[in-house]
C-alpha cells in the first residue's frame, strides 16, 4: 500500500472508534433519514423511475424462470452450478456445499479470509447476494401468485433479523453490500409490479426494507475500496451509491451518494478501461460484471460521453475475441459474478449483459446465440437488442496488450500486456505471452481457468500460475511471484514489440522475469497453419549463466479435443477435425509428457466455471536451456 492508502485506512479505523454508525434497527434508520416520506408515494415513484417489462419475456424463458422459482419453493437452488437444499428460510451463514457455518459474532472480529471455519467465503456470500429472492420476485411479477411474494418477503425479513448492522460475516464486504442494494431495489420494483397483491405487505414492512438499504448505503460510503483495492469492487460500490441515491427519497445523504457514485464511475471508467477497450484488470470474466454496474446505474442518469466511449470500445473488444461458438477466452480470474441476474440460470454473461449494454449505448452488440441472450434487454426495455455480430478482423490492442488474429479456420488471441491492475494486480494471472486459439469456431488452445479463490490455496496458485497457461516458464517458475490469493510480489511485464499487423503476424516480448534473459514470441497465421516461434536467449556474454537452466512449455487443449503422439507429431482430434502439432528446434534430450487430470502435478485440468474442474489434455515440454533457444510450434489443420 502507498502512504496515502495507509492514511485512509487509519482514518477509517479512527472514525469507526470515535463515530460509529448507530446500532439501530433498519426502520429506525428510515425514520431518522426519511421521516416525512409516504410509502405509497415512494413505491409509485419507484415504478416510474425503474421500469421493467415482465410481459415482454418470451414463453420459454418465462417457463425456465418459473421452474427455478418453483424449485426454490422446494428448497432447491444452484450454488455455482451445484444443486443444494436450502432451509426455509435459508441459514444465511451456512456454506451449503460443506454444511458448515460462519460464527455468529461481531463483523469486526471475523476474518473472512479464513478457510478453516466454513470453507471459502464466496460460497456463503453468494447466497446473501439474494439472487434467490430476486427470482421469487420475478416469478411474482410474471404470475401475480402470492406464494412467490410471500416467500420472497419472508426470506428477506428473516435475513434482516439475523444480520443486524455490524453483525456477522455479511457485514465484512462493501461490494457484497453493493450487490444487495441493486437486488433489493429491483426486488421491491418487481413486487410492486403486480396488481396490488404485495402492496399491503410493502406498506407494512417498507420502512424496514428501505431502512436496510439506507444502512447498506451508509456502510458502503464509509468503506469504499481505496488505493490498491480500487478495482471492480470500487466500481460496484460507486454504482450502488449512484443507484440508491437516485431511487431513494431525496435528502442531503442521497444527494451526496449520487454525486460520489457518478463521479467515481466516470473516473474509474477511464482508469479501469484502456482507450482500446481492454479492462485493466486483465480478467475477461469481470467485464460483464462491471458492465452490469454501469448498465443499471446509468439507467437513471445521463452517461458522460467519455464513459460511453470506453464501454463501447470494451464491447467491441469482446466482439473480436468471442469465437463462432460464443466462447470468450477465460483470461485472468473468473468467478461467475452477477449483479441483477434477471435471466435464467446458465445464460452467457458476456452476451446477455453485453447486448443489454450495447442497446443502451446504441452500438453494435455481441451476437445472440440463444433466446436467453436477450432476456435482460427484454426485462429492462421490453424489446430485444439488434441482431449483432462478431468482429472478425485482425486487430491490435496496444494499451491493453492483446492482439487478435483472424484467418479461417483460426482465431487467435495473444497476450503481451501487464499482469493486472494496480499494485495488487489481484485478478491477473501469470500468463504473459500466452496464446488462446479456436479452430473452425471451436475452443482449441484454452486457459485452464480459475477454479478457486480463498477456499483452496494450492489450486488457487496453480490455476493462476504460469504452468496453467499456454506460455513459457523459465526453470519451471512462475513469471510473477505469488504472495497471497490476490497478491503478487515481483511482476513480469510484456509488450507488443511489433505494433502493426503484417501478414497476420505479431510479436511480443517479456521483461522482468529472470535477470538478463530475453524472451520473445512470434505468432502468425498462414492459411491452415498457426505458427508460434519462441526465442529465449541469455544476454550474458561468454559462458552460459547458471540462473537459466531449463525451459518449460505447457499447451492446454479444450476437453473436447483428444491428443496422442504419432510418428508425424502430436495428433489433436475432436471427432470431426484433426490438427497436427509439429515442433522444431528442441534439443534431443527434451522431454515431453501428456497429462490428463493429474492430481499430483495438478496438470491436465480445465475449470469451465468457478468451483468446477474437468480433465483435459495438457502437453508439457521441458528442455535444457542454451545460450540461444529458438523453438517453433506448428499447428496444422489436416
Amino acid at each position: 500500500m502507498e502512504p496515502h492508502e495507509i492514511l485512509i485506512r487509519t482514518a477509517r479505523l479512527l472514525r469507526e472508534w470515535l463515530a460509529p454508525l448507530p446500532k439501530e434497527p433498519p426502520e429506525t434508520t428510515w425514520q431518522r433519514l426519511c421521516p416525512q416520506v409516504r410509502m405509497d408515494a415512494w413505491l409509485t415513484q419507484l415504478m416510474t423511475h425503474l421500469p421493467i417489462h415482465p410481459t415482454a419475456v418470451p414463453p420459454s424463458e418465462r417457463a425456465r424462470i418459473l421452474k427455478e422459482a418453483d424449485d426454490l419453493l422446494q428448497g432447491n437452488w444452484r450454488l455455482f452450478g451445484y444443486t443444494v437444499l436450502l432451509d426455509n428460510p435459508p441459514c444465511w451463514h451456512r456454506n451449503y456445499l460443506l454444511g458448515k457455518e460462519w460464527m455468529d459474532a461481531p463483523a469486526k472480529i471475523i476474518d473472512y479470509r479464513r478457510i478453516d471455519v466454513a470453507g471459502g467465503v464466496k460460497y456463503v456470500w453468494e447466497l446473501a447476494r439474494h439472487q434467490p429472492i430476486l427470482r421469487l420476485a420475478q416469478a411474482y411479477a410474471l404470475t401475480g401468485e402470492s406464494r412467490y411474494a410471500e416467500t420472497c418477503l419472508r426470506w428477506w425479513l428473516d435475513y434482516l433479523e439475523r444480520n443486524p448492522r455490524g453483525w456477522g460475516i455479511h457485514w465484512t464486504s462493501a461490494l457484497e453490500h453493493a450487490i444487495r442494494v441493486f437486488v433489493w431495489l429491483y426486488t421491491l420494483r418487481l413486487l410492486a409490479s403486480s396488481a396490488q397483491g404485495a402492496w399491503d405487505s410493502l406498506r407494512t414492512e417498507g420502512a424496514r426494507l428501505l431502512g436496510a438499504i439506507l444502512q447498506h448505503g451508509e456502510y458502503i460510503e464509509r468503506h469504499l475500496s481505496p488505493g490498491s483495492s480500487a478495482n471492480n469492487h470500487l466500481i460496484g460500490e460507486a454504482a450502488a451509491l449512484a443507484f440508491a441515491g437516485s431511487l431513494l427519497p431525496d435528502c442531503p445523504l442521497t444527494r451526496r451518494w449520487r454525486h460520489t457514485g457518478y463521479t467515481l464511475l466516470e473516473r474509474e471508467a477511464l482508469r479501469q478501461f484502456y482507450p482500446d477497450g481492454v479492462n485493466a484488470e486483465q480478467a475477461f470474466g469481470y467485464l460483464p460484471f462491471v458492465w452490469e454496474f454501469y448498465l443499471h446505474a446509468y439507467r437513471l442518469h445521463p452517461m458522460p460521453t467519455t464513459v460511453a466511449e470506453r464501454l463501447i470500445k470494451s464491447i467491441e473488444f469482446v466482439r473480436n475475441v468471442i469465437d463462432a461458438s460464443g466462447y470468450v477466452p477465460q483470461v485472468g480470474d473468473e468467478d461467475d459474478g452477477t449483479v441483477v441476474p434477471l435471466w435464467s440460470e446458465g445464460g452467457n454473461r458476456h452476451r446477455v449483459v453485453g447486448r443489454a449494454l450495447a442497446m443502451m449505448l446504441d452500438c453494435e452488440p455481441p451476437p445472440a446465440f440463444s433466446e436467453v441472450d436477450d432476456t435482460l434487454c427484454l426485462w429492462l426495455s421490453g424489446t430485444p437488442a439488434p441482431t449483432g455480430s462478431r468482429l472478425t478482423e485482425s486487430r491490435l490492442y496496444p494499451e491493453g496488450g492483446y492482439a487478435v488474429l483472424h484467418k479461417e479456420p483460426w482465431q487467435v488471441l495473444f497476450d503481451a500486456g501487464p499482469l493486472g491492475l494496480g499494485n495488487l494486480a489481484a485478478h491477473g494471472h501469470a500468463d504473459a505471452l500466452s496464446v488462446w486459439a479456436s479452430l473452425d469456431g471451436k475452443p482449441f488452445l484454452i486457459d485452464a481457468g480459475t477454479y478457486a479463490y480463498h477456499e483452496d490455496p494450492e489450486w488457487r496458485n496453480y490455476f493462476r500460475g504460469t504452468s496453467a497457461h499456454n506460455t513459457i516458464a523459465l526453470n519451471g517458475e512462475n513469471q510473477s511471484g505469488i504472495l497471497g490469493p490476490f497478491l503478487w510480489g515481483r511482476k513480469a511485464w510484456a509488450y507488443l514489440s511489433q505494433t502493426e499487423l503484417t501478414h497476420d503476424a505479431v510479436v511480443g516480448e517479456l521483461g522482468d522475469y529472470l535477470p538478463e534473459a530475453m524472451v520473445a514470441r512470434r505468432v502468425e497465421l498462414h492459411r491452415q497453419r498457426l505458427l508460434i516461434t519462441d526465442v529465449i536467449a541469455s544476454c550474458f556474454e561468454g559462458d552460459f549463466p547458471d540462473f537459466m537452466r531449463s525451459l518449460h512449455w505447457h499447451w492446454h487443449f479444450h476437453p473436447d479435443w483428444q491428443v496422442e503422439l504419432t510418428e508425424e507429431g502430436w495428433h489433436i482430434r475432436d471427432g470431426e477435425r484433426v490438427c497436427l502439432l509439429r515442433v522444431e528446434g528442441l534439443p534431443p534430450n527434451a522431454q515431453t509428457r501428456l497429462y490428463r487430470g493429474d492430481e499430483r502435478t495438478k496438470l491436465g485440468w480445465y475449470s469451465p466455471r468457478f468451483g468446477h474442474k474437468l480433465p483435459c489434455h495438457t502437453l508439457q515440454v521441458v528442455a535444457p536451456a542454451s545460450k540461444l533457444n529458438i523453438v517453433r510450434w506448428e499447428f496444422q489443420k489436416q
